[in-house]
C-alpha cells in the first residue's frame, strides 16, 4: 500500500476544496477540509490505516453535520394552499357589501361571499384580509371604480 505523506493529504485536501468552487452542492468542501486535517494529523500519526480512518470518519461527520445544519437554516415556509392563498390578493366587488349583509367579490376568477367592516359598493377594488370558512373578510384597496369599466372587464 502507498504510504501518503502529510503533504499529499494537504495538497489533495486543498484540491478538493478548490473543486467545490466548480462543482455545486457544498459537499466536496468537507472532503477537502478532512484531507487538510488528516494531513496535519499525519505529521503525528504514521499509521496509514488510522489516517484513512480519520479521513473517512471526519468526512462523514462533516457532510452529515452540514446537511443537518443547512436544513435547519433553510427551512422553507409552506406554500399557502386552498383559500389561504387569497390573503393579500386584490379583487373587485360584484354585489354591494353592507354589514351585516354579505356581498360578492371576484378574486382570481372565482366568486366569493365577502364581509367587511364598512359598506363597499360594486366596482370597488378590495384587498382580502382574512379567509373565514367559506367567505372572505375584505377592506377597500384604496381605489374605487367610478365608472365600473374595470369591474366589467374583471367579471368576464
Amino acid at each position: 500500500m502507498i504510504k501518503p505523506s502529510p503533504a499529499l493529504w494537504i495538497v489533495v485536501g486543498l484540491a478538493l476544496a478548490a473543486l467545490e468552487m466548480v462543482v455545486p452542492g457544498f459537499v466536496i468542501i468537507w472532503f477537502g477540509v478532512a484531507g487538510v486535517v488528516t494531513g496535519i494529523l499525519a505529521f503525528f500519526i504514521k499509521n496509514v490505516y488510522v489516517q484513512l480512518g480519520i479521513f473517512v470518519g471526519l468526512s462523514g461527520i462533516l457532510v452529515v453535520a452540514s446537511q443537518v445544519i443547512s436544513r435547519r437554516i433553510t427551512k422553507p415556509e409552506p406554500e399557502p394552499v386552498g383559500s389561504n392563498r387569497l390573503v393579500g390578493v386584490e379583487g373587485i366587488v360584484l354585489r354591494p357589501i353592507a354589514p351585516p349583509e354579505m356581498g360578492r367579490v371576484k378574486v382570481l376568477g372565482e366568486e366569493w361571499r365577502a364581509d367587511a367592516k364598512t359598506a363597499i359598493e360594486p366596482g370597488t377594488r378590495v384587498k382580502i384580509v382574512e379567509v373565514e370558512g367559506t367567505h372572505l373578510l375584505v377592506e377597500p384597496a384604496g381605489q374605487s371604480q367610478a365608472d365600473g369599466t374595470q369591474g366589467a372587464a374583471e367579471r368576464s
